[in-house]
């Protein structure tokens, strides 16, 4: 199939990428003209494992082509398919901006000359494809030609760090749909990837939109639930780790997006999260839980940056913060709304010292904090320099370290943010680790960050 993806962003270069991969033949529109030299020159605009590869092969096949105007490539090429993958970012009030979207759409009831299908694929709020169809229906109209546009509501579910396998292996495909044409046209396009034909699930356009709010809003619930239980498993002399198990093996819980750490982040999360609530007071339906999600994200955020503070007391104002993993998840650069922007802010607010590490982020951090930051080539050069070590991310370099090597830490400390390493194993190593909800192992770090609050408070 001849198809358009508007957008060179995460989601629509995935998208194409991928599609190209199974032989389509992939236009892809994005207006950054720099955006577009990058890509054609093979650069990624974001990190991400194998999408680079998948890009080059593509243009070298001649299946995928850029283009800065949705427009003329609407005018010049007759294409089958035309994918929305614009970005909706969070507005003050916590609605999606819906603007890249708005003008998508406009376009292509200004410039089409030929049926096609239309198929948002961007994360949006309930409704948009319906509003979309009327808006293009309403255009075309207008213009007094014998052409129509079929809406298709078609989310995506790509994990950062994953999204090849993720689309190219899809667990399942959600199309919203209300036209036989959509429905064929969908599963034809999608049958290569995934197991089961029965993996596509057809659906109205509302249905799939919530969808993907749904998915979202409830791997943030189990992050939060767990994130809430490991501050009560620390206070009640628990181990959140064999918590974790006890409930895990239960097959209706299961054991995924059930480990506990310093609080979700990224561009996804927190946007839905924002979006569904938002949602919810349109249609005068409180989302009271989804509400409670987000603050308890918040609250796991500020409960671990204390504890660093309060373990310190006073002290900390003369020491030296290292800090491992600076993206929100591994294997992305993204640091949108990453937790280690909170610390790094926290850090700097009190002068403190700050040397970082992070395999794919730290020009991004650098970029924002320019000097205020010192960074480090290699994870084992900040060792030697600092105090204490704080883990943000769960790189997977940071977790095969041998654990000699943290004995170069001055003050032999650790705060790992995501429970990276077994903390019976770091005291045989005269290591003091500070971790969530296993601090049963670490009673050292009880006494002295009690004793150490209500110095630290009274400075304030």
């Amino acid at each position: 199939m001849k198809i358009i993806v508007v957008g060179a962003g995460y989601v629509g270069l995935v998208t194409g990428a991928c599609l190209a991969k199974k032989g389509h033949q992939i236009t892809i529109v994005e207006h950054d003209q720099k955006k577009i030299l990058a890509l054609q020159a093979g650069k990624i605009p974001f990190y991400e494992p194998g999408l680079d590869q998948y890009v080059i092969d593509g243009m070298k096949k001649n299946f995928i082509t850029f283009s800065q105007n949705l427009a003329d490539t609407l005018h010049t090429e007759n294409n089958d398919i035309i994918f929305s993958c614009v970005g909706t970012p969070s507005l003050p009030n916590g609605n999606a901006d819906m603007t890249a979207v708005w003008n998508v759409m406009e376009t292509i009831g200004k410039h089409i000359k030929r049926n096609v299908l239309v198929i948002n694929k961007s994360t949006v709020p309930v409704g948009t494809a319906r509003k979309a169809k009327v808006l293009i229906d309403d255009i075309i109209e207008r213009r007094i030609v014998p052409i129509s546009a079929t809406l298709a509501s078609n989310p995506e579910f790509l994990r950062e760090g994953s999204a090849i396998a993720d689309f190219m292996e899809s667990d399942r495909v959600v199309c919203g749909v209300e036209s036989e044409q959509a429905r064929e046209t969908l599963f034809e396009l999608y049958k290569p990837f995934v197991k089961k034909e029965e993996h596509i699930l057809e659906m109205n356009f509302e249905s799939a939109e919530l969808t993907k709010y749904a998915a979202n809003a409830m791997l943030a619930t189990r992050i939060s639930f767990m994130n809430e239980l490991s501050r009560l498993a620390d206070a009640a002399n628990a181990d959140i780790k064999q918590i974790q198990r006890g409930i895990g093996l239960d097959s209706r819980i299961g054991l995924d997006f059930l480990n506990p750490g310093v609080g979700y982040g990224g561009s996804c999360f927190p946007k839905d999260i924002d979006a569904l609530i938002a949602t919810g007071t349109a249609y005068k339906q409180e989302m009271s839980l989804i509400r409670q999600v987000k603050i308890i994200n918040e609250q796991q955020k500020q409960w671990f940056i204390d504890s660093i503070f309060n373990f310190y007391g006073n002290d900390i104002l003369n020491k030296t913060i290292g800090i491992w993993g600076l993206s929100f998840k591994p294997n992305t650069d993204d640091i949108r709304s990453a937790p280690s922007l909170d610390l790094i802010d926290a850090l700097i607010e009190d002068d403190i010292k700050i040397i970082a590490y992070d395999p794919a982020a730290m020009m991004h951090i650098k970029n924002i904090y320019k000097d205020k930051v010192k960074f480090v080539k290699h994870k084992q050069d900040l060792l030697g320099q600092v105090d204490a070590l704080v883990i943000m991310t769960e790189w997977q370099e940071f977790i095969d370290t041998n654990l000699e090597d943290f004995t170069y830490i001055k003050d032999r400390l650790i705060f790992d943010g995501r429970n990276c390493f077994d903390p019976i194993e770091l005291q045989m190593h005269n290591l003091t680790y500070f971790c969530i909800g296993r601090n049963v192992y670490s009673p050292e770090w009880h006494e002295k960050s009690i004793r150490n609050r209500v110095e630290y408070l009274e400075q304030l």
